[in-house]
């Protein structure tokens, strides 16, 4: 069986069922223009603090420019890293989830330590650019049982360009939710066969 949910993909075999992800223009085009803003404003911050003569207005004006420059390349690193490709695997066999919540990081749990995904933006940790726009990123996330949560994927409620979309928020949210839906059904389907397997060895 196979999902697809705009730039998500769902894939379930007789031994896996996995979720992957890729990039949309969108995200590409966001992507290009985030890291022209940083270096641009890098080049600006090395331009003001390399003169030779600095008055007072020049000194506010470089730390100003320097925290932007800190702030865009922490948003630029957070869309950097973010995965892409299979960022989720369910291994029927060795009853495990597998997950990857950045490029450089993967982790696996037993299935009976995981309770689903969520595709709340509560508790969301996203870069620190993110504060002073008009909305945090929907958040796709991986919850368990021990009530701890794994960020699998930011969706962006507002792009450098919209394109036209004049609700990305909406967009986002109502595209978390339909992924975290599918999953789930999946995930649970595998929680009760295992429930199941260990019932029948418990009686046995």
């Amino acid at each position: 069986m196979q999902t697809e949910i705009d730039n998500f993909r769902i894939i379930e075999t007789p031994d896996a069922a996995e979720l992957w992800f890729r990039r949309s223009f969108k995200d590409w085009f966001d992507l290009f223009f985030s890291l022209l803003f940083t270096a641009g404003a890098a080049w600006l911050t090395v331009f003001v603090f390399q003169r030779d003569e600095m008055g007072g207005g020049s000194l506010v004006f470089g730390v100003f420019i320097t925290i932007i420059t800190v702030l865009l390349a922490a948003d630029a690193w957070s869309r950097v890293v973010s995965p892409t490709g299979k960022i989720l695997w369910i291994d029927k066999k060795a009853k495990t989830l597998t997950v990857r919540p950045n490029i450089f990081t993967r982790r696996t749990f037993p299935l009976k330590a995981v309770t689903g995904l969520t595709s709340s933006e509560r508790g969301s940790r996203p870069s620190p650019l993110h504060y002073i726009r008009r909305s945090l990123p929907r958040t796709l996330r991986l919850r368990l049982k021990n009530g701890r949560l794994v960020a699998l994927v930011y969706l962006p409620t507002t792009n450098i360009f919209n394109f036209g979309n004049r609700y990305p928020r909406t967009e986002a949210i109502m595209r978390a939710k339909k992924v975290a839906d599918v999953m789930n059904r999946l995930l649970d389907a595998e929680l009760r066969g295992e429930a199941a397997s260990r019932s029948r060895q418990g009686n046995g």
